[in-house]
């Protein structure tokens, strides 16, 4: 289903292997190197800056070269606007199937970028070419191609792109069940986050998702933060005011309001004692972010202090946690330590690059001479010659 060559994602896979256990000194330079030249990757990859230069370029180029067509061909019409806009989306899809196949990119810019514009192009010319689509009917459409550009390239923003697409289907299609729905609807989006985070943690290391793994972790992410913004007080109050007309003054709450403050104050402590439980860096790391979502949603309601000072309370805080964690991590507790990023491959990466590296460097002996001459050597001859 990947666009790319599956060799060359391997030989990626155990370069990227090489390099941190080369960074985390299980192998010498010069190992390293070997593992290189041994698994060659005939990908085009350049370095960020490159990338996002040729993204741009590329945005820029598109845009320009469909905005020419608009001018030549178009007399104002929305249907041929529209049909452009979808000849476009096709053309640049198109394209970005054949420069990965000839030219080998793999998340050089370019193709990140022709992503984005076919699904741009596609999404408008929907808009266009039809009355007015739902809400529901555009997620549904953002979610079919954002999952279909997900398995072709791999693209770790389309997974992002997906799983928002999908909460948005869920939250469009349920507002319409009635208020039952609508007053269940933070409970259903915190029950579908934590499904989708155990799912991604259940199989991101299975071997036949090797080229989605950054994928998957990026979901994971997003399903936290998506679990913490389904109870945080100020999401929940604020979009069921404006989108549910419940049409509440400043100071009224709303109900069960009690529980939703509970789940702000103590969802990202929960976050961070369960990463140095679970040894788990990314839940450990997005329960200290989450620390300024409490105080920026403490300080909405409950004007305390000035918003200076309370964005210096709130980053103190977040210092102070840190610290501590850093002070109880140190020495490092149970295989877990803040020097050391959590890398679940890590234990095993000396045994697999050992592996490597042993086949990288193994030499084949020459063959032994299986033909035996009797002639005139002084041993050979056994003293044929009187030499012996």
């Amino acid at each position: 289903m990947i666009a790319y060559n599956h060799t060359s994602l391997d030989n990626l896979l155990i370069n990227e292997k090489a390099e941190a256990a080369l960074h985390h000194t299980l192998i010498s330079k010069e190992e390293a190197a070997a593992i290189k030249q041994t698994y060659p990757v005939n990908l085009y990859s350049p370095n960020i800056f490159i990338r996002i230069g040729l993204f741009l370029l590329t945005v820029v180029i598109i845009l320009l070269g469909f905005g020419l067509f608009c001018l030549l061909i178009l007399n104002g019409r929305e249907t041929a606007f529209g049909v452009l806009a979808l000849v476009t989306s096709l053309g640049t899809y198109g394209a970005l199937e054949f420069l990965i196949s000839e030219k080998k990119l793999y998340r050089s810019g370019i193709d990140d970028a022709m992503i984005w514009l076919s699904i741009a192009f596609m999404v408008t010319a929907v808009n266009l070419l039809f009355s007015s689509p739902s809400f529901l009917a555009q997620s549904v459409l953002v979610f079919i191609l954002a999952a279909y550009f997900l398995l072709r390239f791999g693209n770790i923003l389309m997974g992002g792109l997906a799983f928002i697409a999908f909460l948005s289907i869920v939250f469009n299609g349920a507002i319409k069940l009635g208020d039952s729905a609508k007053t269940a609807m933070p409970f259903l989006l915190m029950a579908i986050s934590i499904s989708v985070y155990w799912l991604v943690r259940k199989y991101k290391n299975d071997n036949r998702l090797r080229y989605y793994k950054a994928c998957c972790t990026f979901v994971e992410i997003l399903a936290l933060l998506t679990l913490y913004i389904a109870g945080n007080y100020f999401a929940v109050r604020e979009v069921s005011n404006l989108l549910f007309e419940l049409n509440l003054k400043e100071g009224e709450s709303i109900p069960a309001g009690w529980f939703f403050w509970i789940w702000t104050a103590l969802l990202p402590l929960v976050y961070i004692f369960r990463g140095i439980q679970k040894r788990d860096g990314i839940i450990l790391r997005t329960g200290l972010i989450l620390v300024a979502a409490i105080v920026f949603t403490v300080r909405y309601y409950h004007h305390i202090a000035p918003i200076e000072i309370a964005m210096s309370i709130g980053g103190l805080i977040m210092i102070l946690v840190a610290y501590g964690i850093t002070k109880y991590l140190t020495p490092s507790k149970h295989g877990f330590t803040h020097a050391e990023p959590n890398d679940p491959q890590l234990a095993g990466l000396l045994q697999v690059e050992s592996l490597v590296v042993a086949q990288t460097f193994q030499t084949t002996p020459a063959a032994p001479d299986k033909h035996f001459d009797f002639g005139e050597g002084s041993t050979g001859g056994g003293g044929a010659t009187g030499s012996y």
